[in-house]
């Protein structure tokens, strides 16, 4: 009899201990967070993880941290194109990156550019897409750039700004894990913005690494 006692104080223990940490689980991932269950872990080049609660990651985005051996680098949390976590994606492709930051840090533009459009896809497919959006049109480089997941806008559609500019803050907005700005470069020739997927204005075109873009313009 009391061996079948301590059976059962057994099992209500393992119970137990089985739903606190289901609960931490939840409330982490309710809360956009995995690095609450994974401390140790930083941002790597290709990984989420770390994205969620900004720890680690850069307290203001100014692109010239890109230069060659910049920080910056070290805080891209997905890269481009086929990662492994793009078969979220439309096509299995992730058509930018994520760089790890501090919710509200300043988003500083990277050209002379004009503003091509500003949104909020939220409006329209919430939590699903780029949630609020910042387009540029970098002239002299022919290339348009985009940024995602925003927090605030500063600027508006038609408006020129110079190169380290402050356009918007980093955000949790759309369709993302926690707080990052996704960061997307694409060809002028054939994009727009046009509705798509049901979220609105969404950019169309060809895209290209955001890499690539960088080092060509902090070397």
């Amino acid at each position: 009899m009391l061996k079948r006692i301590g059976y059962i104080f057994l099992a209500i223990f393992v119970i137990a201990i089985g739903y606190d940490i289901l609960a931490s689980a939840a409330h982490a991932l309710d809360s956009g967070s995995l690095s609450s269950l994974f401390p140790s872990m930083t941002p790597l080049p290709g990984s989420d993880f770390g994205s969620g609660s900004g720890e680690g990651g850069l307290t203001a985005i100014n692109f010239d941290l890109f230069a060659k051996g910049g920080k910056g680098y070290g805080a891209i949390t997905q890269g481009y194109g086929r990662t492994p976590y793009s078969y979220m994606y439309i096509g299995d492709w992730h058509n930018g990156i994520d760089i790890a930051a501090v919710y509200g840090a300043p988003i500083y533009s990277p050209a002379a550019a004009t503003v091509l459009a500003t949104g909020d896809q939220d409006d329209y497919c919430p939590r699903l897409a780029f949630g609020r959006f910042i387009v540029l049109k970098d002239d002299k480089n022919n290339l348009m750039l985009l940024f995602a997941h925003l927090a605030d806008i500063d600027v508006q559609p038609g408006q020129t700004v110079s190169n380290d500019q402050l356009i918007g803050t980093v955000g949790d907005s759309g369709d993302e894990t926690g707080t990052h700005l996704h960061f997307s470069i694409f060809e002028s020739a054939g994009f727009s913005m046009a509705p798509a997927h049901g979220c609105g204005p969404y950019p169309q075109g060809h895209d290209v690494d955001p890499l690539n873009y960088l080092g060509t313009v902090y070397q």
